[in-house]
């Protein structure tokens, strides 16, 4: 019975500063719309790059690709963090156009890729994966936070 009480005693005093933490880390953490859309990408991505190597996984990783798309589409018009960072309406523009840029030429590099996905075309999905894995370190590099 004492060792029963001295274990409700210890959870008692673990238990509330367990959730403190729980929510000081949740508030912490709150994604941009923007970041929602790249995350979700993200996911899709990972399960693409395993399907990839399966023929028989083709079709469903062509569905994947049209979800990175829709994805894709919606980042276009979004800001990215780093926007704020760029000093003068110049300096932004010039930011935001090459975001976009990068974008719709994600979005054109994915359409490629599903395309070759639907036709089972093993050698084009390597090579526009590829392409994509360059466009991604390069737009990251540009447009991403470095603590991200």
């Amino acid at each position: 019975m004492k060792n029963l009480s001295l274990l409700a005693l210890g959870l008692s005093l673990i238990a509330p500063n367990a959730m403190v933490f729980a929510d000081h880390h949740e508030g912490e953490h709150e994604e941009t719309p923007l970041q929602e859309e790249m995350s979700s990408m993200n996911k899709a991505w990972k399960s693409i790059r395993r399907a990839a190597k399966d023929p028989a996984e083709f079709a469903h990783a062509a569905e994947m690709v049209g979800t990175m798309i829709e994805h894709a589409k919606n980042s276009i018009d979004m800001d990215p963090i780093l926007l704020a960072e760029q000093e003068g309406e110049e300096a932004k523009e010039k930011f935001m156009h090459g975001y976009q840029e990068g974008m719709q030429e994600t979005v054109v590099l994915l359409e490629e890729l599903k395309a070759a996905f639907e036709v089972a075309d093993q050698a084009a999905v390597v090579a526009t994966m590829d392409k994509i894995n360059d466009a991604r370190k390069k737009g990251h590099r540009s447009y991403k936070p470095k603590d991200d």
